[in-house]
C-alpha cells in the first residue's frame, strides 16, 4: 500500500520524495478548479503554480504549524484499506487551508483599500502615524492605539451583523463583501465603538471578521466537484438550475434580503432593526421566503441535490444584489 510506505518515509525524513510526490499530485486536483484571479495572484495554474503551492503546504501548514504528525495520525486511525485515500483527503484540508488563507488576503486587501477611501470623506477624520493612518469622527477623539487581542474580537463582534454580499464559489472577480453603505456602517460602529481606531487595526478585524467566511466558501467548492455526476443527477441538475432562474428574480427584495441574512445567521432582532419591521414582521417574512425555497426547489429534487440548491440559489440571489448595485 502506498500509505505504508509513506508513513515509513515520514518517519526518517518527515517530507521526503514520496510525500512530495503525493502532496503535488493532490494540490493539482485541487487548485485547478479554483479561479487563479481569487486564488493565485492572477498567474495560472502551470506546474511551477502547482509546486509553489504544495512547497506552501509543507512548509507552512505541515512543518511551521505541526501538521505533518495530525495528517499521519489520522490517517493511520482508518483502516488499512482505507488508509491511501484518507491520507490524499487529509493533505487535501491543509491544502484548502492554504488556499483560503491567499483567497481571504486578496478579499482584505480590496475591502482595506475600500476603507482607505472611504475614510477621506467629510464623514471621518484622518491623521497621519508612524506605518498607520488613525480614523475618527471628531478631532477631539480619544489618541487611537494599537488593539489588543481581546479588542480585536469586540470590534468583530460589533461588525458581525452587518450583511455581506455572498460569495460565488465560480466567479471570475471576489464578491465586494459589503456594499458602500454597509461598509461605511462598518467603519462608522468601529470608529464609534473605540472612539479612534488605527486603519491597520480595522484590517485585522475584518480579517478576523472574514476567516470562517472563506473556508466555508472553498468546502462548498470541494463538494461540487466530488458530488455524484451520475446521468440522473444531472438530469435533476438541469432541472434544478430551471428551478433557481425562476424562483430567484421572483423573490421581491425583502425575501432576498432575509433569506441571505438568515444564511449569514443574522438574528431576526438584528434584521428588523435593519429594515425598520418588527420581529414578528421578519419572522413571517423568514417563513414566506423559506415556505417557496421548500415547495418551488428542495421539494421538486432528490435528497443528494438539497444542500447544492440552496447554494445555488444563494449565489443566484448574489448575482441579482451585484447587478442591482
Amino acid at each position: 500500500m502506498r500509505y505504508e510506505a509513506i508513513r515509513d518515509e515520514y518517519r526518517r525524513l518527515q517530507i521526503g520524495s514520496l510525500l512530495w510526490e503525493l502532496l503535488v499530485e493532490v494540490t493539482a486536483r485541487i487548485a485547478r478548479k479554483y479561479s487563479p484571479p481569487l486564488y493565485n495572484h492572477g498567474e495560472p495554474w502551470t506546474e511551477e503554480a502547482i509546486r509553489d503551492l504544495a512547497l506552501e503546504v509543507a512548509l507552512e501548514r505541515l512543518l511551521n504549524e505541526g501538521q505533518l504528525e495530525y495528517v499521519f495520525t489520522l490517517a493511520g486511525e482508518h483502516p488499512a484499506e482505507e488508509r491511501d485515500d484518507a491520507l490524499a483527503r487529509l493533505l487535501g484540508f491543509q491544502i484548502k487551508r492554504v488556499l483560503s488563507h491567499r483567497r481571504r488576503t486578496t478579499v482584505v486587501d480590496r475591502l482595506h483599500a475600500r476603507v482607505r477611501s472611504l475614510v477621506s470623506s467629510d464623514e471621518f477624520q484622518t491623521a497621519a502615524v508612524v506605518g498607520d493612518t488613525v480614523i475618527s469622527r471628531t478631532e477631539a477623539a480619544p489618541e487611537a492605539r494599537p488593539l489588543s487581542d481581546g479588542e480585536l474580537r469586540r470590534g468583530s463582534d460589533l461588525i458581525a451583523e452587518i450583511p455581506r454580499i455572498p460569495s460565488r464559489v465560480n466567479a471570475e472577480r471576489e464578491s465586494k463583501v459589503y456594499t458602500a453603505a454597509n461598509l461605511e456602517e462598518l467603519v462608522t460602529r468601529l470608529v464609534d465603538g473605540f472612539g479612534s481606531i488605527l486603519l491597520g487595526d480595522v484590517r485585522r478585524i475584518l480579517e478576523m471578521t472574514l476567516t470562517a467566511w472563506v473556508p466555508a466558501i472553498l468546502v462548498t467548492h470541494e463538494e461540487h466537484s466530488a458530488s455524484a455526476t451520475t446521468l440522473d443527477l444531472e438530469l435533476d441538475r438541469t432541472r434544478m438550475t430551471e428551478l433557481i432562474d425562476s424562483l430567484a428574480p421572483s423573490l421581491d427584495p425583502v425575501l432576498r434580503q432575509v433569506l441571505a441574512a438568515k444564511s449569514q445567521g443574522i438574528s431576526d432582532s438584528a434584521l428588523a432593526q435593519r429594515l425598520g419591521r418588527s420581529r414578528p414582521w421578519i419572522a413571517d417574512r423568514k417563513g414566506e421566503v423559506l415556505q417557496r425555497v421548500q415547495s418551488e426547489l428542495i421539494a421538486e429534487l432528490p435528497e443528494p441535490l438539497h444542500d447544492e440548491a440552496v447554494r445555488r440559489l444563494l449565489d443566484a440571489l448574489s448575482e441579482l444584489q451585484e447587478a442591482e448595485l
